[in-house]
């Protein structure tokens, strides 16, 4: 297609027509339950909906009896699904918009543990990640494949959607067939090995009948050598053209390049880009491109570049639900920070989706109380937490007053947005700030919530989130910096800086980052089994790894500092036992934070975020907003 679209012009996809150029691409949730949808899938898609998206895609309905890559699947095969997804329709045509569900099978990149049967695929290959050997698909096999598809698709038909997109990229045996690293086989489906897809679209077209929409997601780059690119995708795409009504398009395989997929912050948006492009040059029937879009502007720039015709915003559209609407109204959305803290990882550890700059995200179906009658509030600290209960409780009629002790709003968050590569993790203050202020909350920076403030303002309930101070862990001595000296108080210590990592998360690795680029000698040690472990379900490893390599930045693993202070720090290695004592011209300490002693008993207090315990950032932003909802 040769034309420039606008983010609110309608398009033709078949026999149906969007109400704009934004898409809901599917993605888990891990909200199913026993293999069927919930009343979660319901409120999550209508959610969206509500907030413009023109056309949602339902996540992953598998076509297989036995395909079983994860526990919260839900079965497309089995009738007992039909009734949760009428619900789902009926809940996303409530608001106007379009709804089909993507419908695959995992292949080889599934695990046996929940079907007590072997993973199948192509041909007997174990994916990288699930390191299972699968059994090699049969010809019988295959066309009980296809049949598998066209059985779901009359299960997706009877759930009242408008048709469905095919899962032929990321995690699929369509994928495996299609790719030259997968596929070894020697019949005809090796040798024409988008034969398998041109099967099942076949099947699947009759099955949907009139009036609906067939769509197919096809792998454009699986980021591996000899692997799948975009000319492969658009050579796929001229060939279904005629079957299908558009084309998506994806980047990475969910398992062996799964950080190309959801990238994390730091990775621009339209990273993607070549995909779409390359397939729109191919085809005339309208493409989905994706790449991290995270603000209105991005999705208005890649149409206008004529990447695409449709733009999928999955991670935008999780932080705020109404993302479209905010988009094609010229207003400003709750930017996705690309932390992957509670998307990305949360799935991949088994637990439900959400969001760390939306409470709501996962927690749709749980209705919220309305509100009560006008109450005075204050909130005692600026931070995620602060703010968050502030907005909700602003939003909900209070009269609400802010006061933090610093001289500006954002707390822990503020400073560590100031570390390399993290810039975008001020966003989630950034915006709340900004929503505070929009709703009339009356903010003060620099005053100290104490029982006098407390007296002369006479509010009906105080919130209580001044948050953590650093605690000082019990080896360190004379000199030895905390986190927060470096990336609050600016410190730079020079030469040989050892940076000590007991809690895990990012601290650490920013303050290597940091000081290495500032040009010190940067050693960081941690008694975990791998440094800078919570960087690895976040997906944001592979590139601190390669970062931390470039830099000079050496990380030792299972190693317990005894003690600091004075030029040397003594270690013990948990593999030999061995003690050390190693000279050095500083020290940096990452660890566990305490929470502040209460800010006062006079009122009702609501203590949220790190002034109840210290954790991430997820629990401040959902206990702040939960708290104000309880007001």
């Amino acid at each position: 297609m040769t034309t420039t679209p606008l983010p609110g012009d309608p398009v033709r996809l078949g026999p149906l027509t969007l109400r704009n150029r934004i898409v809901f691409p599917a993605h888990l949730t891990n909200a199913a339950v026993g293999g069927r949808p919930t009343a979660q899938h319901a409120a999550y898609y209508a959610a969206r909906a509500a907030g413009g998206a023109a056309m949602v895609i339902t996540e992953e309905h598998s076509a297989g009896d036995d395909d079983r890559p994860y526990e919260r699947l839900i079965r497309g095969t089995d009738p007992a699904v039909v009734p949760g997804l009428r619900r789902i329709t009926d809940a996303v045509h409530a608001h106007g918009a379009v709804v089909l569900a993507q419908v695959g099978h995992n292949g080889g990149q599934a695990s046996s543990r929940y079907s007590g049967v072997p993973v199948t695929a192509p041909s007997p290959l174990p994916d990288p990640m699930f390191r299972e050997v699968p059994r090699a698909l049969t010809i019988r096999d295959v066309a009980d494949l296809v049949a598998g598809f066209a059985r779901t698709a009359e299960h997706v038909v009877a759930g009242g959607y408008d048709g469905l997109e095919i899962q032929a990229s990321q995690a699929s045996v369509i994928r495996q067939f299609l790719s030259p690293l997968t596929n070894h086989r020697e019949d005809a489906y090796g040798e024409d090995p988008g034969r398998l897809l041109v099967e099942i679209l076949a099947a699947v077209r009759p099955a949907l009948g009139p009036g609906r929409v067939l769509g197919v997601r096809l792998q454009g780059d699986e980021g591996l050598a000899g692997g799948l690119t975009a000319a492969d995708a658009a050579a796929l795409a001229r060939r279904v053209e005629g079957t299908v009504d558009y084309v998506n398009t994806a980047v990475g395989v969910a398992t062996a390049t799964l950080p190309l997929i959801e990238p994390p912050m730091g990775v621009p948006a339209g990273y993607a880009a070549a995909v779409p492009t390359a397939v729109r040059d191919a085809v005339d029937v309208p493409v989905v491109g994706v790449g991290r879009f995270t603000i209105p502007e991005q999705v208005a720039a890649t149409l206008a570049a004529g990447t695409c015709d449709l733009v999928g915003v999955v991670r935008g559209q999780i932080a705020d639900p109404g993302f479209a609407g905010t988009a094609l109204a010229g207003g400003r959305v709750r930017r996705c920070v690309g932390c992957n803290q509670e998307c990305i990882a949360a799935v991949g550890l088994n637990r439900r989706l959400g969001c760390v700059v939306n409470p709501r995200a996962g927690r749709e179906a749980v209705p919220v109380p309305a509100p009560r009658s006008r109450r005075r509030v204050l909130v005692a600290g600026g931070g995620p937490a602060g703010l968050s209960a502030a907005v909700a409780a602003a939003r909900r009629g209070h009269d609400v007053h802010l006061v933090e002790a610093g001289a500006r709003l954002g707390g822990q968050v503020a400073w560590a947005a100031a570390a390399p590569g993290r810039g975008e993790l001020g966003h989630a203050v950034d915006d709340l700030a900004a929503e505070a202020r929009e709703l009339g909350v009356a903010i003060r920076l620099g005053v100290v919530v104490d029982d006098a403030l407390v007296a002369a303002h006479a509010p009906d309930v105080v919130v209580d989130a001044t948050g953590s101070v650093p605690a000082g862990p019990g080896w360190a001595g004379e000199g030895v910096l905390d986190v927060e000296d470096v990336l609050r108080a600016g410190a730079r210590p020079r030469g040989r800086v050892l940076v000590v990592d007991e809690a895990g998360g990012h601290a650490a690795p920013s303050v290597a980052e940091l000081l290495a680029i500032a040009g010190a000698t940067v050693t960081t040690v941690t008694p975990a089994l791998e440094a800078a472990a919570d960087l690895g379900p976040t997906l944001e490893a592979p590139r601190w790894a390669r970062r931390a390599a470039a830099l000079g930045i050496r990380q030792e693993v299972e190693t317990v500092v005894l003690g600091a202070g004075n030029g040397t720090v003594r270690l013990l290695h948990h593999l030999t036992g061995e003690e050390e004592t190693r000279p050095v011209d500083a020290v940096v300490a990452c660890s566990p934070r305490a929470a502040r002693e209460p800010v006062t008993a006079a009122v009702a207090v609501r203590r949220v975020g790190d002034a109840v315990a210290p954790r991430l950032l997820d629990a401040a932003v959902r206990e702040g907003h939960d708290a104000a909802v309880g007001i």
